[in-house]
């Protein structure tokens, strides 16, 4: 189900309707439109061990970002350090630069997959200074970046794409099957049958060979006698 659908329905003044797979809007329910269907989400929720074990995996892959962005940073201040003195080497402090806030970055998105804005009404100076008497509201729009370490669609599994997944994967494994055991079949030895078939074919192309090269008997052609000599 996309914008699409829902831009539809909306028109249809929700007239729609659900089978356990697709939802329809029917024919001509908007004027000369035919019947348009969308798929339904086939989700599952994760169980507790699933989401425990792409967490754990989540942090062994920021630990591992942890150590990269402190050994480039050494790296960084090193080169800053080389700049200063020889006023040389910008374009090394600024590529290396660019590597540590690529990191940062990396690690920012796998520690909190998903940011979005918000805006919050109501907001007064002692709200933001912590000030304990100017209550004041402020008079413009404030906004504060909302995180969350897990977003919803990572809780559940999409179960149309596990299932084209594991027969992509049964194939795969079939294929490969199938190539090795075309492998070993090459290099297996002959069987006696095979042996028996190939000998017979042999003596057959020999025989075949020896007749063709059957020797053709000369013909004498007598000359027919002339008239006596005196």
């Amino acid at each position: 189900m996309d914008k699409r659908f829902f831009e539809r329905a909306i028109e249809a003044n929700r007239a729609v309707d659900f089978t356990d797979l697709e939802a329809i809007i029917p024919a001509n329910t908007i004027k000369h439109t035919a019947e348009f269907r969308a798929p339904l989400p086939n989700r599952r929720l994760k169980t507790v061990e699933e989401r425990e074990a792409e967490i754990e995996n989540r942090y062994i892959e920021i630990t591992s970002l942890e150590e990269s962005i402190e050994e480039e940073r050494k790296k960084l201040l090193d080169l800053v350090k080389e700049f200063r003195v020889s006023s040389s080497g910008a374009a090394k402090v600024i590529v290396q630069n660019e590597k540590v806030k690529e990191l940062i970055e990396k690690r920012s998105k796998l520690s909190r997959p998903l940011r979005w804005i918000k805006e919050i009404e109501g907001q007064t100076l002692k709200d933001i200074f912590e000030s304990k008497r100017d209550v004041r509201k402020i008079g413009s729009a404030v906004f504060a970046i909302k995180t969350r370490v897990e977003p919803i669609e990572s809780l559940y599994v999409d179960l149309a794409k596990e299932a084209a997944e594991t027969t992509k994967k049964a194939d795969e494994i079939t294929a490969q099957t199938l190539l090795a055991s075309q492998e070993t079949a090459k290099k297996a030895p002959p069987t006696i049958t095979e042996v028996v078939g190939k000998l017979a074919e042999d003596a057959s192309a020999a025989t075949a060979a020896i007749i063709g090269q059957r020797v053709k008997a000369k013909t004498i052609r007598l000359k027919t006698p002339g008239p006596p000599r005196a």
